[in-house]
């Protein structure tokens, strides 16, 4: 997006925002959290703080660092409302597709980042992989979740986790098991069931498949994915 279509737009993304951060809490969060959105969204192929901050006039560091890596603020709502609101905009007959991408990354601080292989490129590189559930519809398409799947070096390198901040009950998953997390956690914001569509990396798994297919019948897993319970 260039500068002129963010000043066009930019009352229309306000309003937006304004159902949107309102679960993040105080008002001076929610403000940065503004900034902060229309910042990623100016052109730019860095999209850490400082590049961030320097695209907006009102653009200040610490202020988006705070936001970013230190207020206590809950992303769950935020994603259920985002969620709800593009549901009702990408109807009717709207899908959901699973598949994963890469994210290309300089550095080797940034959590789940090593040299791996990325369907987006077709090709190893440094990077983080990211599985994503899109809701898809006739109009567009929005993410409906995301979820970072941690390199193998990463689960196992106790100090590398300390510093990067990675609890220590995230474990090592595989991309179905995290898609089939990211469904529960769509239906668990009484969003309706759709069709669900993926490539073969995921649809070739008879994992994911018989799971997905226990989810359709009314059973919903457990988060640890050992069990089954009612829906």
């Amino acid at each position: 997006m260039t500068e002129a279509q963010a000043v066009r737009s930019r009352k229309r993304l306000e309003q937006f925002l304004v159902d949107l951060l309102e679960p993040v809490g105080r008002s001076e969060r929610r403000h940065w959290g503004g900034v902060y959105v229309r910042s990623l969204l100016l052109n730019g192929e860095r999209k850490s703080i400082e590049p961030l901050a320097q695209r907006l006039p009102e653009g200040n560091v610490q202020a988006m660092q705070q936001f970013i890596g230190q207020s206590p603020w809950d992303w769950n709502p935020v994603w259920e409302r985002l969620a709800r609101r593009m549901t009702s905009e990408l109807a009717p007959d709207p899908a959901w597709v699973v598949d994963d991408t890469g994210f290309p990354k300089q550095g080797t601080h940034s959590v789940g980042v090593e040299r791996q292989y990325s369907a987006l490129w077709a090709k190893t590189g440094n990077c983080q992989i990211a599985v994503s559930v899109h809701h898809v519809g006739e109009q567009g398409n929005r993410s409906a979740g995301l979820a970072a799947v941690p390199a193998g070096e990463w689960t196992k390198d106790a100090e590398r986790r300390k510093e990067a901040g990675i609890p220590e009950e995230l474990v090592f998953r595989k991309k179905w098991e995290l898609a089939l997390d990211i469904i529960d956690q769509i239906r668990d914001w009484g969003l309706p069931d759709q069709v669900v569509l993926a490539d073969a990396g995921y649809g070739d798994g008879t994992e994911f498949r018989e799971e997905l297919e226990k989810t359709r019948t009314g059973l919903r897993r457990r988060r640890d994915g050992r069990k089954w319970e009612s829906a």
